[in-house]
């Protein structure tokens, strides 16, 4: 044991040291429970002890039941796989690792691949130079959550084909006590020793809101979309989301309508079931007191025509897209100005899905053919039912806000194209950057039809939101009308659970902004937000297997109703054209210091910049990843701003701020961070100004 140990500190240490002199076939496999939300490729603290510990003899791991066996947890965990490479042929050898998720190969101490981050099992190549003999290597792997694979191929000198690495090429040290203890252990990827809101989620509920439980007992909506009628009553669309790549025939969603919501305890609640089925139900708004339901094949109508409270009519209202894609869902709605507005996603494809539809062709990032039109913004008159696609590129884009000024919010999820999720604000004609694929199918002979508006340049989004650390699986942005953060936007978040918040300004006549976590320990995963007639924040909640929920939750619906608290917290960062400007919501104390001395010292505060740059690959890592310098910290008077001079700051990047100042009052700040999306600089001629939402326009969409 000891020469293992020694073998495994000189790899740290950069050195090698002779492997053991007694070895036998195969290489140590081990598995270590973390429990948290995982984004990178990262090492366990060096005295832990695995969950697993076993001999393996292959590195050909295609899911999840094979990689971790029952009993063990299969999401939050971190792998190693640790031995020698024997090399009877010495020569170049070309390594292809395809892991789910984040993994890393090291040979003699040298990183042969880097495939970090959340992906699935895509593959990628490293080449290394080896001699005859033995060779110490390491594949460190992380798994978030979802599908998971871990497969090793090479390329021998000389050879054409790649195989999995075979057997008798591994050896690890021979008559090893193989150790093993249950809990969680300490992952060493930076957020170790944080809270919760400093590095990892927050856990609790905003307490600007207190929570309110709406569901009557027996009531468990999977809710897809939300929508106050105008006598009052909420409809909520529920469905069954299936997410094995399968096509269905019989619908999955239905519709139903409660009555005594506002004020109401599960108690008082009615719920009507409504008669009619539906295919992901995902959308749903009521304009004239009509209920319109957005699903896989269109848009559905139901309505009142005597106004005595029952729906007796319903009809396919439009078709306007065709969804032959299990993934081809519709989003939103939102109405304006008699404009019902709402969002396609494109297809996924994978396993069954490729050989049912005959699809040809490599496909990259599960990212395959579509029909017209998908991944676009739509709106539809309600009137003539005529139909505008506004702007393109979008993947899965779960949530569309309309304000009063007639701005258009898209949110998008990670995946092809997509390096991280992010919040659009849409322009008409404009491509939001997911190129679809234009493989050949049974379905599409001629190819899948390309993305609209991808003869553009991409255009950036407002906010970039970093994987894992502000979002997952954002849904709905809201603007927020009234308090604290009037003229902002709450954004909804499915994966990582809860509510947060954005602020924007216009800067070189482009909107960009900053994103804030708000608060969690909601029922489910939020999936849609609305205002209710009464003032109050009502929220929804959905979820189904894989790593398509928060925590494995599935329902939920609950109203937020305003406290009045006041939380200390970062109320806003702007740009300026040498740094940044953070707002906080009451003046700083800094831990006993004088709130002046406190930030006027740079050292309090940390900023990082990097960028992301889009492939086909599913997701991306972060780029040009650094560190800005603070030449000055500038505090307000009234001790509750600072201005950080950071000339450092480039255009074309997402900013990270971190800072942990405490409140006058002594409180500890809600959360220490914020991400600011810098894709345009100020300058002093012409300075970033306040995004204005909430002025009243009848402008389409600019």
């Amino acid at each position: 044991m000891l020469t293992a140990v020694a073998t495994l500190l000189g790899l740290t240490l950069g050195f090698l040291p002779p492997p053991p002199a007694d070895l036998e076939q195969g290489y140590t496999f081990r598995i270590y429970e973390i429990g948290r939300e995982l984004d990178r490729v990262a090492r366990v603290a060096e005295d832990a002890t695995p969950n697993i510990d076993r001999l393996e003899d292959r590195i050909d791991f295609k899911d999840i039941e094979s990689l971790v066996p029952q009993g063990i947890r299969r999401d939050q965990i971190a792998i190693e796989a640790i031995g020698y490479l024997e090399i009877t042929e010495p020569g170049n050898y070309t390594f292809e690792l395809r892991c789910d998720d984040g993994g890393v190969l090291e040979i003699d101490g040298t990183r042969v691949i880097v495939h970090d981050g959340l992906h699935p099992p895509d593959p990628k190549e490293g080449q290394i130079e080896l001699d005859k003999g033995l060779h110490p290597f390491r594949i460190d792997l992380f798994q978030n959550g979802g599908g998971a694979a871990l497969i090793l191929n090479w390329r021998k000198p000389g050879s054409g084909r790649s195989e999995v690495v075979p057997a008798e090429a591994f050896r690890t040290e021979k008559g090893v006590t193989r150790v093993v203890a249950p809990g969680s252990k300490v992952y060493k990827d930076g957020r170790e020793n944080q809270r919760p809101g400093d590095g990892l989620p927050i856990e609790a509920v905003y307490p600007r809101f207190s929570v309110e439980p709406l569901r009557p007992k027996d009531f468990r909506p999977k809710a897809g979309g939300m929508a106050f009628l105008p006598d009052g009553r909420l409809v909520v669309s529920d469905f069954e989301p299936v997410n094995n790549g399968v096509l269905r025939t019989e619908t999955n969603g239905t519709l139903f309508i409660l009555s005594g919501v506002i004020n109401g305890t599960p108690e008082t609640i009615k719920v009507e079931k409504l008669p009619g089925g539906y295919h992901d139900p995902c959308g749903v708004v009521c304009v004239d007191g009509d209920i319109y339901v957005s699903h896989r094949p269109g848009i559905d109508r139901l309505r009142d025509l005597d106004k005595d409270g029952v729906f007796e009519t319903h009809e396919e209202w439009a078709r306007p897209w065709v969804g032959d894609n299990y993934h081809h869902f519709s989003f939103g709605l939102k109405e304006k100005d008699r404009w019902i507005y709402g969002s396609l996603s494109t297809s996924i494809y994978f396993g069954n899905t490729i050989q049912t539809d005959g699809v040809e062709g490599e496909l990259v990032g599960l990212n395959g053919p579509n029909p017209p039109n998908r991944g676009t913004l739509y709106r539809i008159n309600v009137d003539t039912k005529e139909i505008e696609f506004l702007a393109g590129g979008f993947r899965t884009p779960n949530g569309v806000e309309v304000t009063p000024s007639g701005d258009v919010f898209v949110t998008d999820n990670q995946g092809a194209w997509m390096p991280a999720s992010k919040l659009n604000h849409v322009k008409r004609g404009r491509f939001y950057g997911h190129y679809n694929g234009r493989q050949k199918s049974r379905v599409y002979p001629e190819g899948g039809h390309a993305s609209l508006f991808s003869e553009n340049p991409p255009s950036s989004p407002a906010v970039w939101l970093p994987q894992n650390e502000i979002a997952n699986s954002p849904t709905t942005p809201l603007v927020i009308r009234d308090g604290r953060f009037e003229g902002q936007l709450w954004l909804g978040e499915l994966t990582l659970g809860g509510i947060n918040r954005v602020s924007l300004e216009e800067v070189a006549g482009e909107l960009q902004g900053c994103a804030y976590r708000a608060g969690n320990g909601l029922e489910g995963g939020v999936q849609r937000l609305v205002d209710g007639p009464d003032g109050n924040l009502y929220a929804c909640s959905i979820g189904s297997g894989g790593n398509w929920n928060w925590r494995d939750t599935r329902f939920g619906l609950q109203r937020l109703r305003a406290t009045g608290a006041e939380v200390f917290e970062i109320a806003l960062v702007r740009a300026t054209p040498d740094g940044l400007e953070v707002v906080f919501t009451e003046p700083v104390r800094g831990g006993g210091a004088g709130a002046d001395s406190w930030l006027r010292d740079p050292g309090n505060f940390t900023l990082r910049q990097w960028r992301y740059e889009a492939t086909a690959n599913y997701g991306g890592p972060k780029i040009d990843e650094e560190e800005v310098a603070i030449v000055e910290a500038v505090p307000s008077k009234r001790g509750d701003a600072v201005l950080l001079r950071a000339p450092g700051i480039k255009a074309g990047r997402v900013v990270h701020l971190r800072t942990k100042p405490d409140a006058e009052s002594g409180r500890e700040i809600w959360s220490t961070e914020a991400w600011y999306t810098m894709n345009a600089k100020p300058t002093a001629d012409a300075p970033a100004k306040a995004a204005d939402l909430l002025t009243p326009s009848s402008a389409p969409p600019r």
